[in-house]
C-alpha cells in the first residue's frame, strides 16, 4: 500500500479526504482535478486503490451515504466514459466505496445476493418526480405522458434500455403510453405489476390504503401480482386489488368519472388541429384561425395541465406537423403544413 503513495507523491489521508468530498458533492474544481490526476496516474495500481478502500472500511471508518445528486453525477460520468467496461463483483460495503469503484473503472456493477442483479436501465440515473400540492405532468424518456395526482411520486430511469420500460408509482397517476410492442411498459405499484404495450389507464396505490385500483380508459392492460396474472382489463374496466387477502375484483365503470381528479386538465385524443383549435379558442377566449387548409385535419394525441398557457399548448401541437403560428392581440394564426402521420 505504501508503494502506491510513494509513486504518486500523495498521502493516504489526502486521498481519503478527496474521495469523501467527491462523493459528498463538496469537492472544489482544483480538488477534483487533483483526485482525477491521482486515479489516472499510469503508475498507480487500481487493485491497490481498491485495497485502500477496504482498509478504510476495516478500520471502522463511518460509511458515507451518497445523496441523489452525487450518485447522478457519478453515473453520468460512468455513462460518458470512453474506458471499456470492466465487470466486477462488489462487496456491499460503503456506498462511497462503490461510487469510487465506478469513478475509477467506469464499471458495470452488481450487488450479488443483496439487491439483485441490475439491468441495463439501472445504470442510468433514476429520476424521482414528486407531485405535492398540485398535479404534475411528466414526459418520460420514450415520449409517454404521466399525470401525477397530489402527494404522488413516480420513479423512472433517465433513459429506457433493455426489453421493458419499467417505472414505479406511489400514489395516483394517469398514464398515456406510446405504443411499442418491442418494449412493454410496466408500472410497479405496491404488490401489483401492470403491463401494457400502448394505452391509457389510471392507477391508484395510496400509502396506507389496503386497495390498489387500476382503471383502463383506452387499450388493454395486464395486471399481475407477485405470482400470477390476475386479469386483462379493457376500456371502462377496473380491477380493485385487496392487499390484505390478495384478491382482485373486476368491475365495469365509467372510466371518465374515475379520472375526474384531472378536472380542467386538457386531454386531446386523436383529435384534429381544427377541433383542438375550437376547444382552445373557447377555453382561452382567444380567436384561433388557420392561414390555409393544410394541417387542419392532422390528428394528434396530447395532454396538458390546467396551468399551462395557450402559447405553451399551441407551441406543442403545431410541432406535431412542423406548422408555424403568429400571436396577435386576441388572435392566433396558424400556418399549417402537410401532416407528418
Amino acid at each position: 500500500m505504501n508503494n502506491l503513495f510513494n509513486k504518486s507523491f500523495m498521502k493516504k489521508e489526502r486521498i481519503e479526504y478527496l474521495i469523501k468530498k467527491y462523493a459528498g458533492n463538496t469537492i472544489t474544481s482544483a480538488e477534483e482535478a487533483e483526485l482525477m490526476q491521482f486515479i489516472g496516474h499510469k503508475d498507480n495500481d487500481l487493485n491497490e486503490i481498491r485495497a485502500l478502500m477496504e482498509e478504510t472500511w476495516d478500520d471502522g471508518t463511518e460509511p458515507l451515504v451518497l445523496d441523489n445528486q452525487a450518485a447522478d453525477r457519478i453515473f453520468e460520468q460512468v455513462i460518458k466514459s470512453d474506458q471499456p467496461s470492466r465487470m466486477r463483483w462488489l462487496r456491499p460495503w460503503m456506498g462511497w466505496a462503490a461510487a469510487f469503484i465506478l469513478l475509477c473503472f467506469g464499471t458495470t456493477f452488481f450487488y450479488p445476493k443483496y439487491s439483485g442483479q441490475q439491468n441495463t436501465a439501472d445504470r442510468f440515473p433514476v429520476v424521482n418526480a414528486i407531485a405535492r400540492s398540485e398535479h404534475k405532468k411528466i414526459i418520460l424518456p420514450d415520449g409517454s405522458t404521466v399525470i401525477l395526482n397530489n402527494n404522488s411520486t413516480l420513479e423512472y430511469p433517465e433513459k429506457f434500455t433493455g426489453p421493458t420500460r419499467t417505472v414505479t408509482l406511489k400514489g395516483e397517476g394517469y398514464f398515456d403510453i406510446l405504443h411499442n410492442p418491442a418494449s412493454p411498459f410496466i408500472v410497479q405499484s405496491g404488490k401489483l405489476k401492470t403491463t401494457v404495450l400502448g394505452t391509457a389507464f389510471n392507477i391508484k396505490a395510496l400509502n396506507g390504503n389496503d386497495e390498489i385500483i387500476v382503471t383502463v380508459t383506452r387499450g388493454r392492460v395486464s395486471v399481475a401480482d407477485e405470482h400470477k396474472v390476475l386479469g386483462i382489463l379493457e376500456p371502462n374496466e377496473q380491477m380493485v386489488f385487496h392487499t390484505g387477502d390478495k384478491k382482485p375484483d373486476l368491475v365495469k365503470v365509467q372510466a371518465k368519472e374515475i379520472v375526474q381528479w384531472q378536472q380542467n386538465d386538457l386531454f386531446f385524443e386523436n383529435i384534429t388541429m381544427e377541433e383542438a383549435a375550437a376547444v382552445l379558442s373557447q377555453r382561452f377566449n382567444t380567436r384561433i384561425t388557420f392561414l390555409n387548409d393544410q394541417g387542419k385535419n392532422c390528428r394528434f394525441t396530447a395532454t396538458f395541465l390546467k396551468g399551462e398557457s395557450l402559447d405553451e399548448i399551441i407551441k406543442v401541437i403545431t410541432s406535431f406537423n412542423d406548422a408555424e403560428y403568429k400571436t396577435l392581440p386576441g388572435e392566433i394564426i396558424i400556418s399549417g403544413k402537410n401532416c407528418n402521420n
